[in-house]
This record gives C-alpha cells, structure tokens and sequence, in this order.
C-alpha cells in the first residue's frame, strides 16, 4: 500500500511539472468545497484524529487475511509492519478473542462507520498487486511507486532483473528503509528497492529520478496508491504530466481516484461523508476527483499523451477481486466513491 497519506507534501504541488501542464475537459473534474472536519466535541473528532491514515490502512489490510475470508490480499509483510508500528493494537487484536470481527463491525456499521471499508483495501491491495505482476509478466524492467509508504511490493512481487523505485518524503523513506532492514523483508541475495527521498513539492520528478538508475527510455509501471484524492487540482494534473513524461511507449499508470460525483454531492456513496469528516479530522482532507466513467477517465488522462487501458468501478472491483461477494446498492460491499484505471503510454 502506498500513500493514505503521511507523505502529505511529497507531489502536493505535482511536482514542477505542473506548470503549464494540459488542463482536462472542466466536465470531468471535481474540486472538493468542503475540507472541514467534524466538530471538535463531537465523537468521530475523538475517534478518528490521532492516528495517521496509513495506518489505518495498514490495519484494514491485515483484517481480512487474518480472518481467513475469501479471496483476501496476500500481503503476507503487513502484519509484521503493523505490530512494528502499533504493537499495542496488534496485541489486542492477535490476542483479544473477537476483537477482529468487532473492529470491522464497528468500522462498516452503515449508522455511524463505512460500508465496505475493509473490503476497499482488500481488494485495492490484490488490483495494483496484478497492476505489478501484470507488468512484469509483460517484461517490463522498471517499477515506480509514487508515495510509497509501507507499500510491500518491492519485497514481495520482486524479479530477477527488475528494478523498484520507492518515491517518498525524505523522512519517511529513510524510515521505511530501516523498517525494511530491521524487518529483514530483503533476503540474501535479493535486490533492495532504490529509496528515492524527495519531496516532489520542491523538486521535480525526473529531478528526483535523475542519478537514481532510471532509464526514462525504458518502459515503466508507474503506481499511484491512495494519493490523488489528496491533491489539489493542479497538482494532480501536475503529476500526470510528469509521469507521462517520463514514460517511454509501453509504460503504464495504475491509480485509483475519488468520484467527482461524491464531492459534488450528487448521488448516492454510503459512507462518504463519514469517511470526509474523518481524514479531515487528521489534517488530510479529501481535495480532488474525477468523473468515474470510462469517458471521463479517458478524458481526464488523454492531454497528458496517455490512452485508458483499465476502467473498474466499484462495482466492477468486487467481480474482478472479491467475485464471492453480491453487490449492493444499499449497502455496497466495497467503498463506493473510489474508482480505478490504468492508462497506457
């Protein structure tokens, strides 16, 4: 998993390769009006405000897995990571009879929580998995995470003869690194990532790349995990025009993004005003989306250079990763105001 979303900062302004960027079509973008987090005394403020997002994340991905449910994620260095980071909430929930059915009660009770909260990162973890493999199994030599935080791929979907770059903020990629070493995820033998710390408010993408092994004539995977809802407009279009520039034909995208329609309040999304409030609370506001079709994707990426190669809506999510779960309106079995694609260069 990647950003949710402590390297706030790093591409915050998309990097300097926003400016003069190619806008996309104003009917297919969406700029949240509503950044304020819920009431300093209510409940949900006491609850949500104290722990960053990722690792919140990082939570939701072991659920599921340490369950035992169908078709879950198989992240297998996520719980390591987490009982490193919060070893108190790991005991609790490796040692508290229950406490893992609770907790998700608790997070997707359609009164107060999020429908299929859970069931989001379970099944956004498996899709950019098959985003890497798929690259690789195409032959593609060169792997880009964007904001990288504690995503686990490097470590697990590695290749003889690939390389992975993981972009983050200075102070949390040198912390991811002595993680990774204390934690011995790299085996003997095997290759580390190459840890780019930069802040891509500051400097610019291929900047940070530069003098790293990056071979921009190469194609490449880049992934974009949990991040592009935290941008502002023009930074979000900033770094499209940055990875497009840096992508030789054959190189792809893989992201996920907010439903314009969400933050315009148009619609129906269980969960989302919750799910708002909360990342608000943590000083992590929700600040952009696109329109989630497969037109308005394709519009959205098309001036950078780029054609849609993937579209899934939530829907579509839970047939391709959780096919075991029925879909439902009322009461989706996935967090219904993100969507996905990838784009091809």
């Amino acid at each position: 998993m990647a950003a949710d979303r402590e390297t706030k900062g790093s591409a915050e302004n998309g990097s300097a390769a926003a400016a003069g960027a190619a806008a996309p079509p104003a009917d297919v973008i969406a700029v949240s009006k509503d950044n304020k987090g819920s009431s300093k005394m209510g409940m949900l403020y006491m609850v949500t405000k104290g722990q960053p997002t990722n690792y919140d994340m990082l939570v939701f991905r072991t659920l599921n897995r340490d369950m035992g449910l169908p078709n879950h994620n198989e992240d297998h260095l996520a719980e390591r990571l987490r009982d490193e980071l919060m070893p108190y909430r790991s005991w609790m929930l490796k040692h508290l009879p229950g406490s893992k059915a609770q907790l998700r009660r608790t997070l997707e009770n359609p009164l107060w929580g999020v429908p299929g909260a859970v069931n989001f990162i379970d099944a956004r973890t498996k899709w950019f998995d098959s985003a890497v493999t798929g690259a690789l199994a195409a032959g593609i030599k060169q792997v880009v995470i964007i904001a990288a935080g504690y995503d686990t791929r490097a470590y697990r979907l590695g290749a003889p003869g690939v390389r992975f770059f993981e972009i983050d903020l200075p102070t949390a990629s040198k912390r991811k690194r002595e993680l990774v070493e204390k934690l011995g995820f790299v085996k003997a033998g095997a290759s580390m990532p190459t840890y780019v710390a930069a802040d891509l408010s500051r400097t610019s993408l291929a900047d940070a790349l530069r003098g790293t092994g990056f071979d921009a004539t190469q194609p490449t995977l880049f992934t974009v995990e949990g991040l592009i809802y935290y941008l502002p407009l023009a930074a979000s279009v900033g770094l499209f025009a940055a990875l497009s520039g840096l992508s030789a034909p054959g190189s792809r995208i893989f992201f996920d993004f907010m439903a314009a329609a969400a933050l315009e309040g148009r619609g129906n999304f269980p969960g989302f005003k919750v799910t708002r409030k909360s990342v608000a609370n943590k000083g992590e506001p929700f600040l952009s989306g696109i329109e989630a079709t497969r037109e308005g994707v394709s519009a959205y990426v098309a001036p950078h250079g780029l054609r849609l190669l993937d579209f899934l809506s939530p829907k579509d999510m839970v047939g391709r990763m959780l096919p075991h779960l029925p879909w439902s309106d009322r009461r989706p079995p996935i967090a219904s105001f993100y969507s996905y694609a990838a784009a091809e260069k």
